[in-house]
């Protein structure tokens, strides 16, 4: 009878606890749709994108044809940033300027494709009124504290990363940084 009981008890807690975790995949699943939504629409209306930008505002689109990628990039690098799209590093420069135009997202969401990511791929960067291409030349793990992968550069590029192992659960304990070099 104890066993009975006990067997229920343990059936509810995991029934519970799946339900906790179906709703908490569906938070960030809508926190995400509705910020992308938010960024596009931003996008459509943005007057000018020499603009100073604050925190949260929309700076343009990124996608990666062959993996399906596309995401709105945000200004900023926060958590409230990166719960609904790619942020841009404040202080790095802004994609076709000189330098190295650092973005940033999360490995389970906006940059899980990045997984198969590949040298030669083109990126590009949609914004207001011109759209910047890159092509891909290097992709390596580096550790957490390696902050020379965001140095400024001499030639315009673009640095994404995010969190590595992609299906490491919790805090990751490594980056996966991707290196492109401006086109066009």
């Amino acid at each position: 009878m104890a066993e009975t009981y006990m067997w229920k008890v343990v059936q509810w807690f995991l029934l519970v606890l799946g339900v906790l975790c179906i709703a908490y995949c569906g938070e960030v699943s809508l926190k995400g749709k509705l910020g992308q939504a938010r960024g596009a629409r931003e996008l459509q209306h943005q007057l000018s994108s020499t603009q100073s930008l604050a925190n949260g505002d929309v700076l343009g689109r990124l996608e990666i044809p062959r993996l399906s990628l596309s995401t709105v990039v945000f200004e900023g690098a926060d958590p409230s940033v990166l719960e609904v799209g790619a942020g841009h590093l404040p202080g790095s420069a802004l994609p076709g300027s000189p330098g190295n135009t650092v973005l940033a997202a999360h490995r389970d969401t906006f940059f899980r494709p990045l997984r198969g990511i590949r040298i030669g791929d083109r990126i590009t960067v949609h914004e207001t009124r011109r759209d910047h291409v890159y092509v891909v030349n290097s992709a390596r793990v580096v550790q957490p504290d390696d902050v020379g992968v965001m140095k400024p550069t001499a030639e315009p590029s673009l640095t994404l990363i995010t969190c590595y192992p992609f299906r490491f659960i919790g805090p990751a304990p490594e980056r996966f940084v991707v290196r492109a070099v401006l086109v066009r």
